[in-house]
């Protein structure tokens, strides 16, 4: 029996069960995926009982991708690069090996005309932690020449800038303080990668104002990758500006499925996925 789980903290928004549960069946793979909401104080005895209960592997997310790290024996390039890990595989003989299936996820979840037209664009990315790293790693492949940041606490987006300048010298990246309105009139793609406006206590709110986004150019995109709510408050104000939106369940989807690809190393059935996670929307 292959047992896999994800680990952060909260977890109750957690979908990732569902999708992964539903492909296991479907390969006919006898097997769990178990949420193992984990408190910053017992992260390194939830992965030591992953280990002595023989788990397969396990997805990381907030507030732990980058965390993680410390307790992995070998990390794939990806996750070098970005300095985050959402996905561990543990092997027979108790070795963890970090990947970031997040890059991929993310911008395949971009509609190919939609992504060819950032090349040579800007990006606006809010927030700071793993996620973030992963999402301007892939908007910085797929052609974006100018990347800013923005953080309520700007000193932690300078380490996240450090490790994309010396991947991407080429591209124009800064850092802005985050305020009640910002300027967004040249921004070809704003992603939220905070966990504002997820379900939970910061569900209803926005990690912006909506006098914000209607400065948006109206052929921009508004990406967030909160899954839960599927329409956040984010996704409304752009909506309601008649913008082109991306939530976070098709992120989710495939990031998933790559997991899910190392730790079975069979194909992913990813169509199986996604009805699986859009059902509990219905």
């Amino acid at each position: 029996m292959i047992k896999l789980g994800v680990i952060g903290y909260p977890l109750a928004h957690s979908l990732s069960p569902t999708m992964h549960k539903a492909a296991l069946k479907f390969k006919n793979i006898e097997g769990n995926y178990v949420v193992l909401e984990t408190p910053e104080d017992k992260l390194a005895d939830t992965i030591e009982y992953m280990k002595k209960q023989n788990f397969r592997g396990f997805n990381v997310t907030i507030p732990y991708k980058v965390d993680i790290i410390k307790f992995l024996d070998e990390i794939d390039d990806l996750a070098k690069i970005t300095g985050a890990v959402n996905a561990v595989v543990i092997s027979a003989k108790g070795q963890l090996k970090g990947y970031n299936t997040d890059i991929s996820g993310f911008i395949n979840a971009i509609p190919k005309d939609k992504l060819n037209n950032l090349s040579g664009k800007k990006a606006t990315v809010l927030g700071t932690g793993g996620a973030a790293r992963a999402v301007c790693s892939a908007l910085l492949n797929a052609g974006v020449n100018n990347l800013v940041l923005y953080a309520r606490t700007p000193f932690k987006a300078e380490s996240l800038k450090e490790i994309l300048v010396s991947d991407f010298a080429d591209a124009g990246i800064s850092i802005s303080q985050l305020e009640e309105n910002i300027d967004l009139s040249d921004t070809a793609i704003f992603v939220n990668t905070t966990p504002v406006g997820m379900y939970g206590k910061s569900e209803g709110k926005s990690p912006i104002s909506e006098q914000s986004v209607k400065t948006l150019p109206d052929n921009s995109i508004v990406y967030d990758i909160i899954y839960r709510p599927k329409t956040t408050k984010l996704l409304e104000y752009a909506q309601n500006k008649n913008l082109f939106t991306i939530d976070g369940t098709e992120m989710l989807v495939l990031q998933g499925a790559k997991a899910l690809e190392y730790w079975i190393e069979q194909e992913p059935p990813v169509d199986i996925m996604r009805e699986a996670l859009n059902s509990c929307f219905v």
